[in-house]
């Protein structure tokens, strides 16, 4: 059985230089390579060795001590980290690497805390200790306030069963401290302890060294492997979780999975989106950015598969089920200047970029030539740049990064949409409920008898996977609930296209006719300061429109929680450094979708005008004496036929 272990840090606290060392001292690779000298095996794109930072998650294998391993080496810089997030989802253990001249900063802490949340034992490693202004007592201090865990700093593996260990994991354990007192514990209780304590969250075990020194890296994998519980891999039906896509230099869609149940063979057909099935074209062990085709994969095993069109990050093959929407998710868009290219083309190449990245969330104005991508920091807009001229050819720019909105609804309303051109006949009734943090979801109380289930099928289908946008700012709705109430066909008259025009317009015109309200994104902090800095901190939330809980104080440090939106929020990390001077961190994550604290602003700085965004009519069109006619939406009502 192989262990997948992720490794994470801060940018610059060395990971990648981390996984050259493992891979060395494992005798998988014959010299480490180094970021900064562009030779690293897990940085092998020619992006990332121009920036010397890793922008995409490599996998890479190698065996100790008799157990088989995989390594991931994930982002560490802010904006890539829905890379890191989608590496989550296949981790049996993750190691945690903490500079210790800079010790635990503002990512780690966003890091740790979504290892936790994902239940991934955590290991940690203080790397560079053998550099000017280390301070391994500095850091293990800080693992302990910032990160709020009971960390035991150890030499190796050698010392999990010396005494004084012991007596510190008894004070984490009832049953093991019962055993020690009557004298009956042993090895393999203590290894039981950690396995079951680690794995909780309740402890973690810290190693120090130096991975550019090649000192105390194979110590914190022997630590790894003693007290790791290793997976359960039960049943005998395929099933596996896709973690990553990517286009491999031939243009080849390559679908990245872990096997978490049975055995998929080569040639052999998947099944995923509940009815589609596809025939396995290549199974791929990679190594780096190599990679050997193997026969067949089984529970454990990290492999590319080619011949999957339509998986995505976070989907279940076979028997294994979706995950819900990553946690991380961007609160900021950009509009990309086409420089004078095609928009299809430049939409093409967005699109196939968008399929290893969801998140980017490329929408389109066909009417404006106007695209728009969702990101999550200036320097993924950089990196987007280059990576499409580097792979597609294609020059583009982008605009200023700005704030991604939402629309949704204050209370129920009916929309009405009927649509009527000469032979072409549809009506839809939906209603319009407010979902607050559930998204857009859809329900029917049609019987098939009414509407036959093929319809209300295609409606569901037009209601859900399309872009809605809202009156207000023509921001894309969210926490809708869409319930069909009626609807009718013709037998003859009807085509495809016609019941997506009713359901256009009858959410269109509900919208018209109910109180729309504005939403932002909110982030939820995790703010890390001296007492002395608590009253500046406290007053500068409120005057950032946030809130909080009551803070935590543990010694001269007091931890804070709360949120607040992420325009204001935004560059308060940098406030935060300069006027604690280095000494205060802050931990931004995206919580979700909340009333604007100024739309009255928000709105004419937008200054959306819905009657001229023709893509979103509100009217619906009838016929009468052979020719169609436009009824605007406060009229409609009064033609519809099932009223």
């Amino acid at each position: 059985m192989k262990i997948t272990i992720g490794v994470f840090a801060h940018v610059d606290a060395g990971k990648t230089t981390f996984c050259e060392c493992l891979l060395y001292q494992t005798n998988e690779i014959k010299k480490p390579g180094r970021v900064d000298h562009k030779n690293a095996l897990m940085d092998h794109n020619e992006l990332e060795k121009k920036r010397g930072i890793t922008i995409f998650s490599d996998i890479a294998s190698f065996a100790h001590n008799g157990q088989e391993y995989y390594l991931i080496d994930t982002p560490g810089h802010i904006d890539f980290s829905a890379e890191m997030e989608r590496s989550l989802m296949v981790l049996d253990a993750a190691i945690l690497l903490i500079s210790a001249p800079e010790g635990v900063q503002s990512h780690t802490m966003t890091v740790y805390r979504l290892l936790r949340e994902a239940c991934i034992p955590v290991y940690i490693f203080i790397n560079k200790t053998d550099q000017t202004g280390a301070d391994v007592a500095a850091c293990a201090a800080d693992i302990q306030t910032k990160l709020g865990i009971s960390s035991r700093l150890i030499n190796g593996a050698g010392e999990l069963f010396s005494e004084e260990f012991t007596e510190w994991l008894c004070e984490h354990d009832d049953e093991l401290m019962r055993l020690y007192i009557e004298s009956k514990i042993d090895g393999t209780q203590i290894t039981d302890c950690l396995k079951r304590q680690i794995r909780a969250g309740k402890i973690a075990l810290s190693v120090s060294g130096s991975a550019l020194g090649q000192k105390g890296v194979l110590e914190m994998l022997d630590v790894v492997g003693q007290t790791i519980s290793l997976p359960d891999y039960a049943g005998t039906d395929f099933a596996a979780r896709v973690f990553k896509v990517i286009h491999d230099k031939k243009g080849n869609r390559v679908t990245f999975i872990k096997c978490l149940g049975g055995s998929l063979k080569l040639r052999e057909e998947v099944t995923y989106k509940k009815d589609l099935r596809e025939k396995v074209n290549e199974l791929r062990d990679y190594q780096g950015k190599l990679h050997t085709n193997v026969a067949a994969v089984y529970p454990g095993d990290l492999v590319g598969i080619t011949g999957l069109s339509h998986a995505v990050s976070g989907m279940g093959l076979g028997s294994c089920s979706d995950l819900p929407e990553p946690q991380l998710r961007p609160a900021l868009k950009a509009a990309v200047l086409l420089n004078e290219n095609p928009f299809e083309a430049v939409k093409d190449c967005l699109h196939k970029l968008e399929a290893a990245d969801p998140l980017l969330g490329i929408s389109y104005e066909p009417s404006l030539k106007e695209i728009n991508v969702q990101i999550m920091g200036k320097i993924q807009l950089e990196v987007l740049k280059e990576l499409i001229r580097e792979r597609f050819g294609i020059s583009i720019g982008f605009g200023k990064c700005s704030i991604v909105y939402r629309e949704t609804i204050t209370a129920p309303v009916m929309g009405y949409g009927h649509f009527e051109p000469l032979r072409h006949y549809a009506e839809v009734h939906l209603r319009l409920e407010p979902n607050p943090g559930g998204g857009l979801t859809f329900a029917s109380e049609l019987s098939v008898d009414q509407l036959a289930s093929q319809h209300q099928n295609a409606i569901c289908h037009h209601v859900l996977k399309r872009d809605h946008k809202g009156v207000l700012t023509g921001s894309s709705l969210t926490d809708i609930r869409f319930v069909l109430t009626n609807g009718a066909v013709h037998l003859e008259h009807t085509s495809g296209g016609d019941l997506r025009e009713a359901v256009y317009r009858a959410v269109r015109q509900g919208l018209e006719k109910a109180e729309s309200l504005l939403l932002e994104p909110y982030y939820e902090f995790f703010i890390n300061v001296d007492t002395a800095h608590a009253g500046r901190v406290l007053s500068d939330i409120n005057r950032l429109h946030g809130t909080f809980e009551p803070p935590e104080t543990g010694g001269q440090r007091m931890r804070i929680t709360g949120n607040g939106p992420v325009e204001t929020f935004l560059d308060y990390q940098a406030e935060l450094l300069s006027f604690t001077k280095g000494m205060g961190a802050v931990s931004l994550r995206t919580l979700g979708y909340f009333p604007c604290h100024n739309p009255l602003r928000v709105r004419e700085s937008i200054a959306y005008q819905k009657e001229r965004d023709i893509e979103n009519s509100s009217s619906s069109v009838f016929c009468t004496k052979g020719a169609g006619f436009e009824v605007k939406w406060d009229e409609a009502e009064k033609y519809m036929h099932l009223l």
